[in-house]
């Protein structure tokens, strides 16, 4: 069974959205914050290099939330995109 982080992920991956996320000071339970984007450019191999791997582009994002959310405020969140979208 996936965890609360897992099944957000999840989620936003089915909504075809991206998802930043990082923990801020004092870490612990309800220190993680995210922000929410989608490609309007998906990033896409440049060049080869020398040791055989591809070079990858950034991509064009577009960042849909205007600052760091956390987990309950993201939740409400996606369900308002879900219904619009």
């Amino acid at each position: 069974m996936a965890n609360h982080k897992e099944r957000m992920l999840e989620w936003i991956d089915r909504l075809g959205l991206i998802v930043i996320h990082t923990e801020v000071k004092p870490y612990g339970p309800g220190t993680r914050r995210y922000m929410i984007g989608k490609h309007i450019e998906e990033p896409k191999q440049s060049h080869q290099m020398g040791s055989g791997k591809w070079q990858m582009t950034p991509g064009v994002q577009e960042w849909l939330t205007s600052e760091p959310l956390d987990g309950v405020s993201l939740e409400a969140w996606l369900k308002d995109y879900e219904k619009s979208h």
